[in-house]
């Protein structure tokens, strides 16, 4: 039996080497088409895991009660606005809890020329990660120290083509043309972030001292709530009647001992991870304020859920394509059977059986396709070692070598067996030309 495999492999392999130039044009086509195939299911299966990790390390997202999709939009992804900010006195509140090991605060509603400003503390860059758990680094300089110090995002400097040194004006609210500027305080760049392919390259980065002094007046007392994102200002015109302050959002959001009144939203580190789900339940049960704790990985799950018809469109496109090479594929047999009459009648007159004959277009097939499938693999890994460092030092990413996930495994899986069904059909044709052929000899 094993002699009998092995002869019609050796035939079959001598028999595409006889049509050596055909058989290298179908076998580039299907190495393409499977490449295309594993190709879309490495970038779904990275883009999936990068866009998990878009932040990393945070337990928590803490803010105002809202949809937990739109929390994880404004304080990630720095789309949207806030309907209401966080207390500093639930900022300490929740700092002091026993199972919370760090806060880092953000406050938006300031943009640059249609980058979101975010007002927080040099802990951000410390505490926030992204993708596999990578750090924040710097190209140039370093964290904001002052007051009127700035750090940018990669695509905010490479934008704008800032460098460190260069000054710029912040402006009120979140639009990309801005007619109120906070030109009182003049911002110097301080820092050139790394690119990391998340939302943070696309921001400025202040302290929120310097949010707390874009939003005071001359006399020092506060000309507006700066943390209403900014979008409902057109009734708040009259700022020097609030002498007593006491009729913003239902509390005297001036009183509290921190930088701000309040903040949009808070990243939390805890102590454990057996907390996450205590102190989850605590913030959102907190009487003195409408809080939301999220998971971020969760929601980030269940938006990426939302938009995962893209992939699947891509992955059906890729599935096309390879349906449209086995075919080519197909074709190639069907069309060399009149050429291969002679062949057919050489194996059956040295006593091949028919049934040989048939096993002979089907092992053709399934080595063209195997074949196919080596050099789709070896070419994905060649393209992912050479566009690695293009898009870590473009946009902060990189693809690992993992490339034959379940998913791909089936998918290679169909294939075979496809082109193998596929194979039947020049094959019988074949088995029927070798009956035929017996016949005649035998008359």
């Amino acid at each position: 039996m094993i002699d009998q495999i092995s002869a019609l492999f050796s035939v079959a392999a001598k028999s595409l080497r006889y049509r050596l130039s055909g058989v290298i044009l179908t076998t580039i086509s299907v190495a393409l088409s499977v490449f295309v195939l594993l190709g879309v299911e490495h970038v779904r299966q990275e883009s999936r895991s990068s866009f998990a990790s878009t932040v990393s390390g945070v337990d928590l997202i803490v803010g105002a009660r809202t949809g937990d999709i739109n929390l994880l939009l404004l304080s990630v992804f720095r789309i949207g606005s806030a309907t209401a900010n966080v207390s500093w006195d639930s900022v300490v509140e929740i700092e002091r809890h026993p199972r919370v090991e760090w806060v880092v605060p953000l406050s938006l509603g300031d943009s640059h020329r249609g980058f979101r400003v975010v007002g927080t503390t040099g802990d951000f860059f410390d505490r926030y990660h992204f993708s596999r758990k990578q750090p924040l680094t710097f190209d140039e300089g370093g964290r904001f120290d002052l007051t009127a110090e700035v750090v940018l995002g990669a695509s905010v400097a490479n934008t704008l083509s800032y460098k460190m040194g260069d000054s710029l004006i912040l402006s009120h609210g979140v639009a990309a043309t801005s007619f109120t500027h906070h030109d009182q305080i003049p911002f110097t760049v301080v820092g050139l972030l790394a690119p990391t392919g998340t939302p943070v390259d696309n921001a400025l980065f202040v302290s929120l001292e310097a949010i707390n002094a874009m939003h005071t007046n001359e006399e020092g007392e506060h000309a507006e709530d700066v943390h209403d994102e900014h979008d409902e200002h057109d009734g708040h015109d009259e700022h020097d009647e609030h002498d007593e302050h006491d009729e913003h959002d239902g509390h005297d959001e001036h009183e509290h001992a921190g930088p701000l009144g309040s903040v949009t939203a808070l990243l939390v580190g805890l102590n454990g991870p057996f907390a996450t789900l205590q102190v989850q339940r605590w913030v959102n049960e907190y009487e003195d304020e409408a809080l939301l704790a999220v998971l971020p990985g969760v929601t980030l799950t269940q938006l990426w859920e939302m938009v995962g018809r893209i992939e699947d469109t891509l992955r059906g496109i890729a599935i096309l394509v390879f349906v449209s090479s086995l075919f080519g594929l197909n074709a190639m047999l069907l069309a060399s059977m009149r050429e291969r009459r002679q062949e057919i009648d050489i194996l059956r007159s040295v006593g091949a059986p028919s049934l040989f004959i048939l096993g002979l277009l089907v092992v053709e097939s399934l080595l063209i396709v195997l074949v196919g499938i080596l050099l789709a693999i070896g070419g994905l890994l060649i393209a992912i070692a050479v566009t690695n460092g293009i898009l870590m030092a473009e946009i902060g990413i990189s693809f690992s070598y993992q490339i034959l996930y379940t998913s791909s495994l089936i998918a290679l899986g169909m294939i075979v067996l496809i082109s193998v069904l596929l194979s039947l059909v020049p094959a019988w044709q074949a088995y029927r030309l070798s009956t035929s052929s017996g016949s005649s000899s035998s008359a």
